[in-house]
């Protein structure tokens, strides 16, 4: 995820115990069917990311499912996935590369392009076509085109920015600027615009210090949370942001008080969950504020990393990482709050998918 380069001293730590993968199985016929994809990221240069599938009807999990299948570890921080067209596919951020499996029996076919490489780092992939996918880069300035088809680099386009999160509304790209960690002097408080039509970037839009997670409402406008980078001297407060998608412009809807990660819209896109002070919020987009009867709070050293929401029936999965060593809990809630079940995934469950 975002902080993996933050992780250095956990990873340091973890270097006094090791992890030995389960040993391949290979099913015959294996299958998943309908759930959610739980990418572990691992602990940083320890290549332990891992993949864990939840089917919510019978209430079971399986672990470290890409390793078990393919015989091989998945990488170095697992950091996104995508599905498109009967394809899953992963994004290993350290690892540099993205594999593409089957997302039913999850098997790298090797007689066909199933991973691309030559990225800086790749944080996020977003598909708009057979032969057409957007990637975000932390390391670079270039927004990667590439072919999901046979897994090619196809083009780039120069944004000036290192580049994180991306959300589509019609036929425009929204990239969110989120870090210069590794881009010195890089202003870290734009979202820009892409025309998918002709890879053109054509806006650049003004909102708060380290826009990070977007979100799109019922009404097709971009809610973008910026964390504000309060550790540095001139760090402001984490913000909310709307953006008009016609006007292009930006207006702060709401300050925060302490922190304020991760951002996701609920399955009617009329409300957004927000992880604020350790507790998952939710935030009324008519009234502008966040509500006051709802309020999810992480377990006794419990550590809240990571939300999405189930498209179908809104169920809220909130991801554990405990402490970042050790493998982590999810939990699954009600679009009301109410705990409806948990499971245990792998080390640090962070991005997830479902099919």
């Amino acid at each position: 995820m975002k902080r993996n380069h933050l992780f250095l001293l956990l990873a340091l730590a973890a270097m006094l115990f090791s992890c030995k993968p389960d040993q391949p199985v290979t099913p015959s016929g294996y299958s998943i069917g309908s759930g959610v994809l739980v990418l572990n990221e691992g602990n940083f240069q320890f290549s332990n990311a891992s993949l864990s599938f939840y089917d919510p009807q019978a209430d079971t999990v399986a672990n470290n499912l890409f390793y078990k299948v393919n015989g091989a570890p998945l990488g170095d921080v697992a950091q996104s996935m995508a599905l498109a067209d009967g394809k899953l596919y992963i994004v290993v951020n350290n690892s540099n590369l993205i594999y593409k499996v089957d997302a039913n029996s999850l098997v790298c076919d090797t007689t066909k392009p199933f991973k691309l490489t030559d990225f800086y780092s790749p944080r996020e992939m977003h598909v708009v076509a057979p032969n057409k996918a957007y990637v975000t880069d932390i390391m670079g300035t270039v927004l990667w085109i590439v072919n999901p088809q046979d897994m090619s680099h196809s083009g780039a386009i120069e944004m000036g920015k290192s580049t994180e999160k991306m959300v589509q509304v019609g036929n425009e790209l929204y990239v969110s600027n989120w870090s210069n960690y590794y881009v010195p002097g890089m202003e870290k408080n734009t979202v820009q615009v892409v025309d998918i039509s002709n890879d053109v970037k054509v806006a650049e839009i003004t909102v708060g210090k380290e826009p990070n997670c977007m979100a799109v409402d019922n009404s097709g406008h971009v809610w973008v949370l910026c964390e504000g980078a309060t550790w540095e001297a001139d760090g402001e407060n984490p913000t909310l942001w709307e953006i008009d998608p016609m006007l292009k412009t930006a207006t702060k809807r709401y300050e925060f008080e302490g922190t304020a990660i991760i951002l996701k819209a609920n399955a009617s896109g009329s409300a957004l969950y927000v992880f604020y002070n350790s507790e998952v919020r939710r935030f009324d987009i008519t009234a502008s504020a966040l509500s006051e009867s709802f309020s999810i709070a992480a377990p006794e050293g419990g550590t809240f990393y990571n939300m999405a929401v189930n498209p179908k029936n809104g169920d809220l999965y909130v991801t554990d990482a405990k402490n970042y060593m050790t493998n982590g809990t999810v939990y699954r809630y009600s679009e009301d709050g109410v705990l409806l079940s948990s499971f245990e995934a792998g080390i640090i469950p962070s991005a997830m998918l479902f099919k």
